[in-house]
């Protein structure tokens, strides 16, 4: 009888360690799922630190790549990116493991990336273009603002064509040097001082996305710049001006 009952009690102890064995395991397994989940959040949306939200560290590295070779390439005098960290959202993620526990709200945060690149003066439309072409080509990026700025030159104006999240999908070489060539054909009307282009995610200029300031109001500029516009991407579009 006291070999049976000391029996027993061995069977009842190996069934609470096993018991507790497969519990860790259980725990472990939840545990490497939820950082695996932790981690791929962050390459998208960004890491935090004791200094507060910072972008992923593979995003930002391919935003740098990126910069880096716009540097390089025939026209280009400079470029630059800077990180704007807009307001957090808040993202479903678990909790916990139970079953009957609903996602909980946390927060998350998007970060925009805004490039900055200075042409030389006497940088071609062309060459514009190419530096626009590629980095359609690179960045596949929503969140990503470009800004390209051309300094006046012998016979043109200055220019700004600010492309606003306009980098998110695939867009053809014809269409990048469509509006490059047009807004090329407005720095060079003469009485025309400035040009301004905003570049919407659709790449469908309207009225409203072009800006002209000229040396002196006048209608005579005014209708120079409208007919030589006829022939370009900027065809028919009215323009404001900031003087």
């Amino acid at each position: 009888m006291g070999k049976r009952q000391a029996l027993g009690w061995l069977g009842a102890a190996l069934c609470s360690v096993a018991l507790i064995v497969a519990g860790g395991l259980v725990l472990s397994s939840v545990a490497v799922n939820r950082y695996l989940q932790a981690s791929s959040s962050a390459m998208h949306r960004g890491d935090v630190t004791d200094m507060g939200p910072t972008p992923a560290a593979a995003e930002m590295a391919g935003i740098d790549h990126v910069v880096a070779a716009v540097m390089a390439m025939p026209g280009v005098a400079t470029a630059s990116c800077t990180v704007d960290t807009p307001t957090a959202a808040a993202e479903p993620q678990e909790s916990t493991p139970a079953p009957s526990a609903a996602p909980s709200p946390v927060a998350s945060t998007t970060f925009n990336y805004d490039i900055s690149v200075i042409m030389t003066p006497d940088a071609t439309a062309a060459q514009s273009a190419e530096v626009v072409f590629s980095m359609t080509k690179q960045l596949q990026n929503s969140h990503v603002n470009v800004a390209l700025s051309s300094p006046a030159g012998d016979g043109h104006a200055a220019s700004v064509v600010d492309y606003r999240h306009a980098f998110d999908a695939p867009v053809s070489r014809s269409t990048v040097a469509a509006v490059s060539q047009a807004v090329a054909v407005a720095a060079a009307v003469p009485g025309v001082k400035s040009v301004r282009v905003s570049v919407p995610y659709t790449w469908n200029l309207a009225s409203g996305d072009l800006d002209i300031d000229f040396d002196s109001p006048g209608d005579r500029d005014a209708d120079q710049l409208k007919s030589a516009l006829e022939r370009t991407a900027l065809k028919g579009l009215d323009w404001s001006t900031s003087r």
